[in-house]
């Protein structure tokens, strides 16, 4: 879509900003720098700018702002709570519609169920519904916002066991279309929308306002183990993992860290009824691995999904980040490779998580690419001047990564080097059909999705230097 923003007359401008119950911002105004680097949840900073900031502040704004930006040919980008590691929904030009402010929530105990707005975060839903003994696969994050994570996938707490992707726990959504409609989405109703609203992440063609979620009984356990191994003994613990019959009930990963020699560690998380039950689940699984991890663990019982929350904020420990990831079967190429080329990374505070998934048949829907292994790596780092190398390995490593994959977690792909690829995300067929979607829904780009790597254009130019 062409970048008009020239060619709006002040009149028009203003009236839309009076017509708005929350705030809209120009890259003019005083606030505007705040205003983009608040959007932000990763410190990096991004060098994209729209022209015009939107803080809506109801579901008529949202609406309202995409007559605008249509009636004006701009370009919309949306976000919740900011917490994309790309900064997918900065683009140069165009409007930053902003939907943290929207986070109404509704639980209704009854019905296992619950409304909620895209502002509404991971920490808020679960408070609420602990109140009533209910549980969802939020993020792994406190301060995740529930809608870019429901809408990537959600690879969430215990989703194995609810639901298999915490998208799936999605019933039906109401959306703003590209021509400013408000329409209702669910099995029988717009069927199509919430096909792509479950998983079509930043490359969604619609504004989700509401979701109307699915919730779960409360775990009366969750106990945590930890058992260290040595780093070359990778391969085996992965094998191990991916050969016997997982139970979905517990999650388990291996992280690889360390401050200056490489550690490896194999973290199991049971959610479970009683202390029996609990038990019996990690007797399982130590029998499967005790061969290279020992008998030795850590053991923490965690008092619901808080605990989960405070650990994850513990090992994001910087204030610039970025992330990539693949989902795979082939575990003996991913350590190989991870073991290869993990002590050459820039910043000793990186880490990769290698999340062990058990088999799944997923619904039907946007969210389409599957493996028996996720594997993300968090780098992070706090100086501006390591910015390129920390860029620069991590391209590297999943550049050796991808090949021996069956695609990526668009949640924490690196959709800024990786823009062009987005399309493995997902299968051959979603894609074709998220695209015949997109163009039915909106044909003149409104809300265009992933843009970068950016065009250079002026809108790159931080805003008063212009």
């Amino acid at each position: 879509m062409e970048l008009l923003h020239s060619r709006i007359r002040p009149d028009d401008f203003r009236a839309f900003s009076r017509c708005l119950d929350g705030k809209v911002r120009s890259r003019h105004h005083a606030e505007y720098a705040g205003w983009h680097y608040g959007a932000a949840w990763n410190g990096r900073g991004f060098e994209r700018y729209p022209e015009y900031i939107v803080r809506a502040a109801s579901i008529s704004d949202v609406a309202r702002t995409i007559d605008f930006a249509r009636s004006h040919s701009l370009a919309v980008g949306v976000k919740g709570s900011g917490h994309s590691y790309s900064g997918s929904f900065f683009q140069c030009g165009g409007i930053l519609l902003d939907l943290s402010l929207l986070d109404d929530l509704e639980i209704h105990a009854e019905q296992g169920t619950a409304v909620l707005g895209p502002g509404v975060t991971s920490a808020q839903l679960s408070r609420s519904l602990a109140a009533h003994e209910l549980a969802f696969p939020t993020g792994h994050g406190g301060g995740v916002g529930l809608s870019g994570f429901l809408l990537g996938g959600g690879l969430g707490v215990n989703c194995d066991a609810w639901g298999g992707m915490s998208t799936f726990n999605v019933q039906a959504v109401d959306v703003v279309t590209a021509d400013g409609q408000i329409l209702h989405a669910n099995a029988h109703q717009n069927a199509e929308l919430l096909w792509a609203a479950r998983g079509a992440g930043p490359c969604l063609f619609v504004v989700v306002v509401r979701f109307y979620i699915k919730c779960w009984p409360e775990p009366k356990k969750i106990l945590a183990r930890n058992y260290r191994f040595d780093p070359k003994h990778l391969a085996s613990v992965l094998l191990a993992l991916s050969g016997r019959a997982a139970d979905k009930r517990m999650q388990v990963m291996v992280a690889l860290s360390g401050d200056a020699d490489l550690a490896a560690s194999l973290s199991a998380t049971s959610f479970c009824g009683d202390h029996d039950e609990t038990r019996l689940l990690h007797a399982d699984l130590l029998s499967a691995v005790a061969a290279w991890t020992g008998n030795e663990f850590d053991e923490q019982e965690l008092r619901g999904l808080q605990s989960i929350y405070d650990k994850t904020d513990a090992a994001m420990v910087s204030k610039r980040y970025r992330a990539d990831n693949v989902m795979t079967d082939d575990a003996e190429t991913a350590s190989r490779v991870l073991l290869a080329r993990f002590g050459e990374r820039p910043s000793r505070a990186t880490f990769s998580l290698l999340i062990h998934r058990p088999a799944h048949h997923y619904p039907d829907a946007a969210f389409s690419v599957g493996g028996k292994f996720f594997i993300s790596t968090y780098a992070q780092w706090n100086d501006a001047d390591a910015d390129a190398p920390n860029r620069d390995w991590l391209k590297a490593l999943y550049d050796e990564l991808s090949p021996s994959s069956a695609g990526h977690y668009i949640n924490e792909m690196d959709l800024e080097e990786r823009a062009g690829s987005v399309s493995r995300c997902f299968s051959a067929e979603a894609w074709s059909r998220l695209q015949a979607l997109r163009r039915r829904y909106d044909s003149e780009g409104v809300i265009p999705g992933i843009q970068h790597p950016p065009a250079r254009s002026s809108s790159r130019i931080p805003p008063g230097e212009a």
